[in-house]
């Protein structure tokens, strides 16, 4: 079952998108947060064929637009971490509330940035499991060699690929200190990273096993990329997201 979704966070409308089994009254939710400059469907569909995939064995899966990407309302410059922080509490509660969500069993994941809001948020939700695809640990230098290497400075910020990243946004995420922020999580946690990734280094996931410690599997793909550009990578990183989710549900 397909349902589209509109949630107001403070006067923000987000639209996103929730996936559900045919068949069932709740369900285990994952709540799927996309990537920097992306949005719900990822690249290469990345983000929609893993919520297919989920719901054949049995999950639901929820996804939203955070505010200034994808289809929900505002523009890009208006996004910052902090923002999209505060969007995420917003969509678990809505989430948590849902009739057939198993508000047990909710798990918050995502991939790059979307993957550090899961892992900076999980300490004040506490949801059943924390998943982050090439966790966004060292965002503020990805920001800015983005910033460095596109079309250059704007009014309000950076000129990134036709999206306008706001100075804003780096000055919150500089003064961040996001290995700070994921502590006190003591769920399970599972991280995955690929070799060669070029945007967010696999030494950031090495970072945030040591803070996890043994509640944390960390797995490496042999080869990939930033966004598992690969039918054999993203796979992999398919079905060790739902093992690891299947193994600690409530």
């Amino acid at each position: 079952m397909y349902i589209a979704t509109e949630l107001d966070v403070n006067g923000r409308l987000l639209r996103g998108n929730v996936r559900t089994p045919d068949e069932g009254e709740k369900f285990p939710a994952i709540i799927f947060l996309h990537g920097f400059t992306v949005w719900k469907t990822g690249p290469q569909r990345l983000y929609e064929e893993f919520a297919r995939a989920a719901v054949k064995a049995g999950f639901c899966v929820i996804r939203y637009d955070f505010y200034g990407t994808g289809e929900s309302d505002g523009d890009f410059h208006e996004m910052t971490i902090g923002s999209e922080m505060n969007e995420t509490e917003a969509i678990y509660r809505w989430a948590a509330g849902q009739d057939y969500v198993d508000s047990r069993n909710i798990f918050l994941g995502g991939h790059s940035m979307g993957a550090l809001i899961a892992v900076v948020e999980a300490p004040k939700l506490r949801p059943a499991g924390v998943f982050g695809w090439a966790t966004a640990l060292t965002m503020p230098y990805q920001a800015g060699q983005r910033t460095r290497s596109m079309n250059g400075p704007t009014e309000r910020g950076w000129d990134i690929d036709g999206l306008e990243l706001s100075r804003e946004f780096m000055e919150e995420a500089c003064r961040m200190n996001f290995q700070e922020m994921a502590k006190g999580y003591q769920g399970p946690v599972m991280l995955i990273h690929g070799t060669n990734d070029a945007d967010i280094p696999v030494e950031s996931s090495y970072i945030l096993k040591h803070i996890y410690g043994d509640c944390c599997e960390l797995n490496i793909v042999e080869g990939a990329n930033h966004r598992f550009l690969s039918l054999k990578w993203k796979q992999e990183v398919y079905d060790k997201t739902l093992a690891f989710i299947g193994n600690h549900l409530n």
